[in-house]
């Protein structure tokens, strides 16, 4: 029978992105929206993320210091205590013994709050260049890091050289070609 094959090849052929916002604003301006990536998993869509600047033209590469939003918009339901272990197992196997030391504190308190997501939730960690990370799920206040030493390294969950998915890659190098 074709109908069920028609109906899978039409439900695969549907990756569209899901619609990120074009801008963000936030008591600190606005963040515009410079690169996206689905990640995946086998045949399921997990999360959409979008890499957001004031400007777009003023990035340079997913680490640097600049401020910088990063929405993950989820497409099915993760757990809370997923997040946190994938965190520190990328965060460990990213990051030197010096950074790591220097930064368990923030990092342990930061990947203590995250919470169980569905369809529909997203994450926004801002990185602000003089204050830290602030998280935010669905617009709530989630957790502030202040160490501005630590800011940037904790992108390693996503954007280390040993990553959850090569999409995540995919995004950085999205973000290095804007800096050209």
């Amino acid at each position: 029978m074709r109908i069920p094959t028609l109906t899978l090849l039409a439900a695969i052929a549907n990756t569209a992105m899901a619609d990120l916002p074009q801008s963000i604003s936030h008591t600190k301006g606005a963040f515009q929206l410079c690169a996206e990536e689905r990640v995946s998993k086998l045949w399921f869509d997990i999360v959409d993320v979008g890499v957001y600047y004031p400007n777009c033209d003023s990035a340079e590469h997913i680490f640097d210091n600049q401020t910088k939003l990063l929405r993950f918009s989820y497409l099915r339901e993760v757990e809370g205590q997923q997040f946190t272990e994938g965190a520190d197992e990328y965060l460990h196997e990213n990051l030197n013994s010096n950074v790591l030391d220097m930064c368990s504190e923030p990092f342990r308190a930061i990947n203590s709050v995250y919470k169980d997501v569905s369809a529909g939730d997203y994450y926004d960690l801002f990185l602000f260049q003089d204050e830290g990370l602030k998280l935010y799920l669905n617009d709530n206040h989630l957790h502030d890091m202040t160490n501005t030493d630590c800011h940037s390294q904790y992108l390693n969950v996503w954007f280390g050289k040993e990553t959850m998915d090569s999409q995540f890659n995919d995004l950085a190098k999205k973000i290095k070609t804007l800096a050209k």
